[in-house]
């Protein structure tokens, strides 16, 4: 499964160049052009970093990644033409984990997402589950003593989220908010199908149930 990229900038011509460029290095990506737009996608949708101009029509980029912290802490790479020291303390204090001024290279940008990429999931790809069990972070694919373990979409999903949150509680909001796609209705029982996949192939005793509240992944 393909690392997902949210693309937040209103300059319609370096979006898509953005864009394609993401494309023919792997990732999957989506583009918005406003700071309504980009808090409704964050919301709704699971991605792995959000690309974040600052100058945007409406709500800034500073108050979009405000907001977006309040439901989500998905890696913020600010893309903006302001370089004062201000400016990139601001970007920071708002939430943002990166800060790359315009004009920048393609190069660039792929090296600083990569770079975000390896402090989230470690130097190597794979995710050690014990009892044979890895978790392939790049390609959200679970082995089995080297050999694939299918999983639908959803619940690589989950399990990604887990194994982002290990040993921290997750709120069923919060999980909707991640292995959902925008459009779609999330749905709880479907979620207690998910989360008794992951037990029957792992073990039961590596995904507790808070309840009333979600679940805590301690494998």
């Amino acid at each position: 499964m393909k690392r997902k990229i949210l693309i937040v900038e209103d300059d319609v011509s370096l979006n898509e160049t953005v864009k394609e460029f993401l494309e023919l290095n792997g990732f999957e990506s989506v583009s918005v052009y406003d700071g309504d737009s980009a808090l409704s996608r964050a919301y709704e949708e699971s991605f792995d970093i959000i690309l974040l101009d600052v100058k945007l029509p409406g709500m800034n980029g500073f108050d979009v990644a405000k907001e977006i912290r309040k439901f989500s802490d998905t890696p913020i790479i600010f893309i903006t033409s302001l370089d004062s020291e201000k400016d990139i303390e601001k970007g920071f204090l708002s939430g943002g984990d990166d800060y790359i001024r315009k004009p920048f290279s393609l190069k660039e940008l792929k090296l600083r997402i990569d770079a975000i990429l390896r402090r989230m999931y470690g130097n190597s790809e794979k995710v050690d589950l014990g009892e044979g069990f890895e978790f392939d972070v790049k390609s959200m694919e679970l082995l089995k003593n080297g050999e694939p373990v299918h999983l639908k979409t959803k619940v690589a999903k989950l399990l990604n989220l887990f194994i982002k949150h290990r040993g921290e509680v997750l709120d069923k909001e919060k999980i909707f908010s991640e292995i959902y796609d925008y459009e779609e209705t999330p749905n709880e029982a479907s979620l207690r199908t998910f989360v008794k996949t992951l037990r029957s192939i792992l073990g039961n005793d590596k995904i507790e149930t808070i309840k009333d509240v979600g679940y805590k992944f301690v494998g």
